[in-house]
């Protein structure tokens, strides 16, 4: 019983330190950014192609799909920007945000500290531009710190015959490994925290591959909840682009787990062309998974668009109806 206890602290605890790493770093690069964030989405969301760009761009220079995500609810919801390009700045979001996954891959846990001490003093100095820097790397340090406890839990996890093989007994089913990921990134409104779970459980052998990809690809559907969230105050222009957002999501994740073993196939096949090791395949299905949904939708754009308004008319054309 000790040992579960243990276990579970260690995973709430080193959840919340990555979900607060991954805001902190957010909400730092936004600030910094914020002037040139709105401006590029202004000038850069004329057609498909550069909106998508821009939302790989900022995604990955703000390291939060949230903030595109939601300011892209609210451009559409002022008028500012039209439905088409939202949906191609989405698409690109989508894939910038993987960024954060290749990140946690990286294996500099046992530096943590060393990075967490650095920012913090950093932001005690006096210049901005090394201040940001600090609030960067605090967020950098909290966010390995989180998963170097949640590695603490998966040792003992490890260690204990009955538990690992009662995880390794029910992973193997990959619809509820789908629904998990699904209901703890909804949970943690952040997919940060189950990506990096993820890598630790599979890196450690505690995980099957095809289960870790389920479970990734549910981390995609969760991670709509907070365009939801954001779009509950916009008009019908906000919830077409949250709608979008989720069903983008979720049409992906159908057509690739209706394909899974060969899928997971092209992720093995990418990991060793690239001549990266194993503990790069959970990022790399992320960021392949986002890649391919990417490709499957923007030669069908404008038809998805007349989809997203036929299941959310504008008020007035349904009183005509």
């Amino acid at each position: 019983m000790l040992e579960i206890a243990t276990i579970i602290m260690n995973l709430i605890t080193g959840s919340l330190l990555i979900i607060t790493g991954v805001g902190t770093m957010g909400r730092t690069l936004e600030q910094a950014n914020s002037k040139l964030l709105h401006k590029t989405m202004s000038l850069f969301s004329r057609n498909k192609w550069t909106s998508f760009l821009t939302g790989i761009s900022l995604t990955a220079l703000v390291q939060s799909s949230t903030a595109v995500t939601i300011l892209t609810v609210s451009f559409v919801d002022s008028g500012i920007m039209r439905l088409e390009s939202a949906v191609a700045i989405i698409y690109g979001a989508n894939i910038g945000t993987t960024f954060t996954a290749q990140f946690m891959s990286f294996q500099i846990n046992r530096y943590a500290w060393h990075i967490l001490i650095a920012g913090c003093i950093l932001s005690f100095g006096t210049l901005h531009k090394l201040k940001t820097a600090g609030h960067v790397l605090v967020g950098v340090g909290l966010l390995f710190s989180g998963l170097s406890l949640m590695g603490k839990s998966v040792m003992i996890l490890k260690g204990n015959p009955l538990l690992s093989q009662w995880l390794m007994e029910h992973s193997e089913n990959v619809i509820l490994c789908l629904l998990a990921g699904v209901f703890f990134t909804m949970l943690a409104q952040s997919s940060s925290a189950t990506v990096g779970m993820t890598i630790l459980l599979f890196n450690n052998g505690l995980l099957p591959f095809a289960s870790a990809v389920a479970l990734t690809l549910g981390d995609n559907i969760g991670s709509c909840i907070t365009a939801q969230v954001a779009s509950l105050k916009s008009g019908t222009a906000g919830k077409r682009v949250a709608l979008a957002h989720t069903l983008y999501n979720v049409f992906g994740v159908v057509l690739v787990f209706l394909i899974l073993p060969q899928f997971c196939d092209l992720v093995l096949a990418s990991t060793k062309a690239l001549g990266q090791d194993n503990t790069r395949l959970i990022a790399n299905t992320h960021t392949i998974f986002n890649l391919v949904s990417a490709l499957l939708f923007l030669p069908i754009s404008k038809y998805y668009v007349r989809f997203l308004y036929f299941l959310l008319p504008d008020k007035s054309h349904r009183g005509c109806n």
